[in-house]
Formats: structure tokens, C-alpha cells, sequence
């Protein structure tokens, strides 16, 4: 039965094939509570994970149908997976030593740097070392101007000391990316390859957010550049360690419709409503911890409300977006490109980062090839038909490896709400003084939680639950 059912969900393209064990299943929670912590995301687990560690229990209200947000790995069966979500933890990310924690083993991935589609051919990444793939991928000049863009970026990226920005990052929070690229007159080549580095990250066009907000997206290319990893066995086992370690309620399919902050009476704290089906419940707790998207914030009512600073940081945010498509492939398909492989493959065209075998194949010669479609390009596969958009993804798959399609068995596609990313247009970044006020605690113990406080993906949630948890202790007196 379990079996049918996780078919039916991807069939329908649901996001929810992560089954977790009977164990999980929560008794009603106690009319009041520690800590209530809106949302089941890695920010939000992370901030239950911690704060049990500091002997805190705290109920998690979630309005989906599973735990872990975009984390999340398909399973489609006699061993064969792979990620629709996070795909890759950095090796400075906060997440490592969660992971690490957890006791879950971890295997290496690629070097950062990928291959590029750049002017509709493919500069694959197939040398022993980046050195001797940049020699391939510029002329010498064209290697001068990108080694001498990324020194400087080092040189700025060494100015950031906490929160305080130097007049150079000022100016770089003050223009878009593109727009500062161009300000240095680089190769067309080099431009098209720092461009879309950045852009695979954010979800979205150069000119869309801030060269600050760029340049912190690119520690993980810069100092050498640092390694990734993977959770072996599915990233989705972080969120089932970390739910197995946590033993307040967990309540699913639970969206909160409303916050109240008691002020009066013997036991100040906060009411939080949620409705599950055409229920309605009320909860209340010492501290709340909101750790939802920013776009879901304005479908709660606050009471008192949030104040007019925070609601301008929030609304002054940008969107990213992306789609994941897995083709379910044979794997006599590795001898159209043969070894070693050039993936991952970074384009700005409508396969975006072509990710190719990825994964956990099987003993039926099944592996899975995966694209991660980003921006506008996204936006296009929720828009059409979900057929004419596969089969024009098939025909550019055919284009650079022919042959390509005859070897797909069946395609799935995963496309997330619109704006699932955040980024910050010109003017704005993680570091200004909006990101900074929506990190601190509001009055009375309400607190916001997120990727979005931080960054644009998994590492600031990481980061957001670790010092969202630290916050609420002190809060409580802990």
C-alpha cells in the first residue's frame, strides 16, 4: 500500500515521498508549551534539535504534509534516488557540523567549479585540475581578467567583519551584479561565466540582486574554493535524525492563521492559532519561533502586528525560483558523453544547471538525471504544459549528447512555489540594516526563523536555527 501511495504522489508531482516511521506520530499536544515553532523546514527542525539539547522542549506546527521543506530526496524504488531539494552542503556551512553531530556519514562531491554553456557551446570540465580547465575555457587574457576579478573579490569579501560594511562594500550593496561586472570591462566569456555562477545560486538574473549579495554567495569559489557533500543514503536523513532527536509534538498538515501575544495575566507569552482540515486550535507558549518563507508571512495575522521597519526589510526582498526535473534513464547513457563526466553542466538557457546522473542508482541499470531549471526558465514550467516543456528539454538534451532521449524511461518534474528563493535586489543584502533588524527577537519572545534571514539557501537556514535556538534560551533564561 505504501508503495502505491508514494507512486500516486509522484504521479500527481508531490512533494511529499519522504515516509517517516510510525514512531513519529504525535499524541495532542498540551495546551501550553515552552516553545511553538511555526514551520517544519531544516530552520525550523534545527531550532527544535537545539533547543531539546538545552533540555527546552518545543512544539512544531507544520502546513505541509512532511517535515524538512525543501529538503527532500525521491524515492523511486529497488534503491533508486536522488534530490529534489538541497542537493549540496558546503564544507564551511554551519550544516556540516549538524550533520556531523547527527552521526551521519557524508560522501565528497565535485569541485566547485562546473562546466558552462556559454553561446550554446558546451566547455566541459573534464581536466584533472580547474587550472588546467581554465586554460582550456579562456584565451590568456580572458584567464587574466577572471583571476584578477576573483582576487579582488577576496580582497572584498575579507572587509566583511560582522555586520559592519566598509565604504567598498557599501558600493557593492548599492549596485547589481551585473551592473558591477561591467563596471570592469571584462571579456564577454569571463562575464558570461561569472554571471552565471552566481545566477544557478540566486535563482534569478544578474540584474536582479545586489553585487554585495553576490559576493557572499561567492565564498564558496573563492580561497581556493571548498568542497561539497552529500548525506549518504538521501540529505533527507538530516531532517529524520534531527526529528528523532527532538520529542515535543509535531503536528502536520497545520497551517497557523494567527499570533496573539498575551499581555496580560499571571503567565505573559503568545496564543498561536492554526486550523487543521475545518478544525480551528489554539496553543499557547512562552516563545514563538516563526520559521516559515517570507512570502507565507503576510498570511498570518500578528497581533500586535509586525512593525512597519520589519514589513519594509521583508517586502524589499527579491524572488528566486526553480523547477527540478528527474529523467529516469538507463545507464548506456553514460556512453554518449563517456569519461570523465563533464557534470555539472551551468547554462542560462531552459536546462539550467544540467546536474546529469545523480544520486543513488539500481540493480535494474536505472539511474536518475537531474536538471535544476532556474529564473525565468522556471517561471516557464509553471506556467505551460508540463509534456511541451519536457519534450523542449529533451530536444536541447538531444541537441548536445544525440541519442539523448531514447534512453529516458519516465521524467518527474518538481516545481516550487515561484518565489521559493530569496535574493536581494541593489541596495539591499543579508548585511544591511533591514536583514539585520529582522534577525533580532521581538518583544515578548516572538522570533523570526529562515534561509531567508541569512541567505538563499540551506546554510542560512542552518545558521538561522542555531542562533534563532541561542536567542530563545537567553530569552527564556537558559
Amino acid at each position: 500500500m505504501r508503495t502505491l501511495l508514494r507512486l500516486w504522489c509522484v504521479l500527481m508531482g508531490c512533494a511529499a515521498l519522504l515516509s517517516y516511521p510510525a514512531a513519529w506520530a504525535d499524541a495532542p499536544p498540551p495546551p501550553r508549551t515552552p516553545v511553538i515553532i511555526v514551520g517544519g523546514g531544516l530552520s525550523g527542525m534545527i531550532t527544535a534539535y537545539e533547543l531539546e539539547k538545552k533540555g527546552i522542549r518545543s512544539t512544531v506546527i507544520e502546513a505541509g504534509d512532511h517535515l524538512g521543506g525543501r529538503i527532500a530526496t525521491a524515492e523511486y524504488g529497488h534503491g533508486l534516488q536522488a534530490e529534489y531539494g538541497m542537493q549540496e552542503i558546503w564544507e564551511k556551512s554551519p550544516l556540516v557540523g549538524v550533520v556531523a553531530e547527527l552521526g551521519l556519514p557524508t560522501e565528497s562531491g565535485n569541485d566547485p567549479w562546473s562546466s558552462f554553456i556559454i553561446d550554446g557551446r558546451l566547455h566541459a570540465f573534464t581536466q584533472d585540475t580547474r587550472e588546467a580547465y581554465f586554460r582550456a575555457l579562456f584565451t590568456a587574457d580572458e584567464r587574466a581578467a577572471f583571476e584578477r576579478t576573483l582576487a579582488e573579490m577576496e580582497s572584498l569579501y575579507k572587509q566583511i567583519d560582522g555586520e559592519r560594511l566598509s565604504p567598498d562594500l557599501l558600493k557593492m550593496q548599492a549596485v547589481s551584479w551585473a551592473d558591477w561586472l561591467n563596471q570592469r570591462h571584462l571579456p564577454p566569456k569571463v562575464t558570461q561565466a561569472l554571471r552565471l555562477t552566481i545566477e544557478v545560486e540566486l535563482g534569478s538574473a544578474s540584474e536582479d540582486f545586489s553585487a554585495l549579495s553576490a559576493l557572499e554567495e561567492w565564498r564558496v569559489f573563492l580561497f581556493g574554493g571548498e568542497r561539497n557533500y552529500h548525506v549518504t543514503g538521501g540529505n533527507s536523513r538530516i531532517i529524520e535524525s534531527l526529528a528523532a532527536r527532538t520529542h515535543g509534538p509535531r503536528l502536520l498538515h497545520s497551517e497557523v492563521t494567527a499570533i496573539k501575544r498575551l499581555a496580560t495575566g499571571s503567565r505573559p507569552g503568545w496564543e498561536v492559532t492554526y486550523q487543521t482540515g475545518r478544525d480551528i486550535h489554539h496553543l499557547q507558549a512562552d516563545a514563538v519561533v516563526v520559521a516559515i518563507p517570507f512570502t507565507r508571512l503576510h498570511a498570518i495575522q500578528f497581533d500586535p502586528p509586525l512593525d512597519a521597519a520589519r514589513w519594509k526589510a521583508i517586502k524589499s526582498l527579491g524572488y528566486g525560483q526553480y523547477t527540478v526535473v528527474h529523467f529516469i534513464v538507463s545507464r548506456a547513457i553514460e556512453s554518449l558523453w563517456g569519461a570523465p563526466s563533464p557534470f555539472p553542466v551551468l547554462s542560462s538557457g531552459q536546462l539550467g544547471v544540467i546536474y546529469g546522473p545523480h544520486g543513488q542508482g539500481n540493480a535494474r541499470d536505472e539511474e536518475v538525471f537531474s536538471l535544476l531549471i532556474y529564473g525565468n526558465e522556471a517561471e516557464a514550467w509553471h506556467m505551460k504544459p508540463r509534456e511541451a516543456k519536457v519534450a523542449d528539454a529533451l530536444a536541447e538534451l538531444d541537441h548536445y549528447w544525440p541519442g539523448f532521449s531514447r534512453h529516458v524511461k519516465s521524467t518527474f518534474v518538481y516545481g516550487y512555489h515561484p518565489a521559493a528563493i530569496a535574493c536581494w535586489p541593489a541596495g539591499h543584502s543579508p548585511l544591511d540594516a533591514g536583514s539585520r533588524l529582522l534577525r533580532q527577537p521581538m518583544d515578548g519572545g516572538l522570533f523570526l526563523a529562515g534561509d531567508w534571514l541569512y541567505s538563499s539557501h540551506a546554510e542560512g537556514a542552518a545558521r538561522s536555527g542555531l542562533d534563532t535556538a541561542k536567542a530563545v534560551a537567553r530569552f527564556l533564561g537558559h
